[in-house]
C-alpha cells in the first residue's frame, strides 16, 4: 500500500508529501511550533482507545487498500456501513474503512489550506487532516454542528478525520439495495460517493474514502 511504511523521521510517504505542501520541508518544526508534537487528547466514540496519548488498538493493522475495497464492493453479499448526518443528509462509510469515531476537536488551521480541509490534529501520534464533508458534497455552508464528530478513516498510509453532525445507526444491508452509476442522480459531489444505499425509504451516500483521500492530498 503506498506510504503504508513509515519514513525514517516517522511519517509515512503520504504525510510528508501533506506536510511539505502545507508546512514547508521544515515540516517537522513547524509542528513544534504549533503544538502539534504531541498527540491530541480525545474521547473515542467507537474504536479506538480514549486516551489521547498512546496508541489505538486499531493502528496495529496495516491500513486497508480503499480503493481495492471500494472496487470489491459492488460484488459484495452484504455491507456493514457506519451511518451519520452532514447537513442534514444521510451518509455512511463502510465499517472497513473506519478506525474510530471521536468526539470533535479543535483543529490547528493550515496556511493557504482549501476550503474543505478545516485543518489537522495530531490523532495518536498521527498526522490526521480534518476535512469539511458538508464542502466537498456540496451539501450546504458551515455550522458549528458539523464538528460535533470525527469519522477517522485511512487510506494510502493516512489518516483522514470527517467532520460530521451527529452518529447514525450502524447499517448492515444486501448488496443489491445499493445503486452504483450514480453521477446523474446526485451531481455535484458524485465523485466522493461510492453508490447510493436505500434503506427504510431514504436514500443514503456511501462515501468513497479513496476519492476524499486523492483531494486531500492533490489539493
Amino acid at each position: 500500500v503506498q506510504g503504508e511504511e513509515a519514513s525514517r523521521e516517522g511519517f509515512t510517504e503520504s504525510e510528508r508529501a501533506f506536510l511539505e505542501k502545507y508546512l514547508g520541508v521544515e515540516y517537522e518544526s513547524a509542528l513544534e511550533a504549533k503544538g502539534l508534537a504531541r498527540p491530541a487528547r480525545v474521547e473515542a466514540v467507537m474504536g479506538g482507545s480514549a486516551a489521547g496519548g498512546g496508541a489505538g488498538a486499531a493502528d496495529a493493522s496495516p491500513d486497508r487498500d480503499a480503493a481495492r475495497f471500494e472496487a470489491g464492493m459492488r460484488d459484495a453479499p452484504e455491507l456493514q456501513l457506519v451511518g451519520f448526518s452532514v447537513s442534514g443528509q444521510d451518509v455512511a462509510v463502510p465499517i472497513e474503512l473506519v478506525q474510530e469515531v471521536i468526539r470533535g476537536v479543535a483543529a490547528t488551521k493550515l496556511p493557504s489550506a482549501p476550503g474543505h480541509l478545516a485543518g489537522i490534529m495530531n490523532l495518536r501520534g498521527r498526522v490526521t487532516p480534518l476535512v469539511k464533508l458538508s464542502l466537498l458534497l456540496d451539501l450546504g455552508t458551515d455550522s458549528p454542528e458539523q464538528g460535533r464528530f470525527v469519522i477517522v478513516s485511512r487510506a494510502g498510509g493516512m489518516r483522514l478525520g470527517l467532520l460530521v453532525e451527529s452518529m447514525a445507526a450502524m447499517h448492515r444491508a444486501p448488496g443489491d439495495r445499493v445503486e452504483w452509476g450514480i453521477e446523474a442522480q446526485v451531481g455535484v459531489g458524485a465523485q466522493y460517493l461510492v453508490g447510493l444505499l436505500k434503506h427504510d425509504g431514504r436514500l443514503i451516500k456511501i462515501i468513497s474514502i479513496d476519492s476524499l483521500f486523492q483531494k486531500v492530498l492533490k489539493s
